[in-house]
């Protein structure tokens, strides 16, 4: 069913396996064939069209909730770049 909605990473993946889970396959691949008339929907867009919310996952296991090193990264450009414009 991954070739009719985006999987971003795997959050979505668990996401849309708790997702066919509850309200079965055939259900969840007509939502995506509709909702993909122009390009594949996201799995959030299924839970929204198939009124479903969406459970809390366990974001804490993931190596993408403990490592902010690329994010403080780019802030810390960000600020400089605006310190520079705001000494202009």
């Amino acid at each position: 069913m991954e070739h009719l909605v985006r999987i971003v990473n795997e959050a979505d993946r668990q996401a849309m396996v708790w997702l066919r889970q509850q309200a079965g396959d055939a259900r969840v691949e007509r939502a995506a064939r509709q909702l993909g008339e122009t390009h594949k929907p996201f799995v959030s867009a299924l839970y929204r069209y198939l009124g479903v919310r969406r459970p809390a996952m366990d974001l804490a296991t993931s190596d993408h909730a403990t490592d902010h090193s690329v994010g403080d990264f780019y802030l810390a450009r960000i600020r400089q770049q605006l310190a520079r414009h705001a000494a202009r």
